[in-house]
């Protein structure tokens, strides 16, 4: 979660959390300054304590990269937990899975988890991608300070998601890949398959329209489509996690849990709980 300059931890407490981070995920400075966006000469200043050069800008900067994927009151829910052994499982046979989920489902929470640990690599697909800003986001992911044609971009990512061990690929957002950029991945996903497993999550038209242009013998579709080796599918906040959930928020009233009970998706249960605390005081 993102925090204002005002919230700011001491600048010796972000150098400890910056070394935590690069231990955790086995990254060198250098490494995490390129995935920061931040230069190597601010990531140095910070580790030698030169606080003076170091503005509450560029720090706030550095903690909130750090903390983009840390999450308060994480419900380790059903989907949750077949969201992390999916991702086990794509990793260890080096699959490429497809997951699907509806909005407010919980997926990309469990994925940005996931993808906290060493040899993982999260990137979110935005519409307005082409597919050489795609392999520049990717590159960056794997800190590698490289821009250059998309043939030579895809080269290098290639090469370095082949020397890793045991590396997973996630891409976030998949239902919007456009038609070039589910050949280019086809690419990738053929040229990596030996010791690279990925994840490809989107909202449930994901597989459907993959399915849908592959029976139209749309180029490229039915290849990429056949080579996706597991589907996986979120089926929603049972009864007893709202429960569950709902007492951890103090919501003992049983009309109130009754009535939540109806929904499916994490983001509308919680949305409800904030609205229910705020109302009664209870924040």
């Amino acid at each position: 979660m993102n925090i204002s300059t005002a919230n700011l931890p001491e600048k010796a407490e972000i150098k400890k959390a910056v070394n935590d981070y690069c231990n955790e995920r086995g990254l060198s400075k250098s490494s995490f300054a390129l995935k920061c966006g931040i230069s190597d000469a601010t990531i140095t200043a910070l580790m030698k304590e030169k606080w003076d050069t170091l503005s509450k800008e560029m720090c706030l900067r550095i903690w909130n990269f750090m903390n983009c994927d840390q999450f308060n009151d994480l419900y380790q829910n059903t989907d949750f937990v077949s969201m992390i052994n999916a991702c086990d499982t794509a990793r260890k046979y080096k699959f490429m899975i497809g997951v699907t989920a509806d909005t407010g489902m919980g997926k990309t929470t469990a994925l940005r988890t996931y993808a906290r640990q060493k040899n993982v690599f999260y990137v979110s697909y935005d519409k307005t991608m082409n597919a050489s800003q795609f392999f520049v986001s990717l590159l960056r992911e794997l800190a590698i300070p490289f821009v250059s044609t998309l043939n030579d971009m895809m080269n290098f990512a290639v090469d370095k998601l082949n020397r890793l061990e045991t590396p997973l690929l996630i891409i976030d957002e998949a239902g919007k890949l456009t038609h070039s950029m589910i050949l280019y991945l086809q690419v990738l996903r053929d040229r990596t398959c030996g010791n690279c497993g990925i994840v490809l999550a989107g909202m449930p038209y994901f597989q459907s329209n993959l399915q849908k242009n592959a029976a139209h013998e749309k180029e490229g579709y039915a290849e990429f489509l056949r080579r996706i080796n597991v589907w996986h599918t979120f089926v929603g906040l049972q009864p007893k996690e709202i429960e569950e959930i709902c007492s951890m928020h103090g919501i003992t009233e049983k009309e109130k849990v009754r009535e939540l009970k109806r929904q499916k998706r994490f983001g509308d249960l919680m949305n409800d709980i904030y609205l229910y605390q705020i109302n009664r005081g209870m924040l």
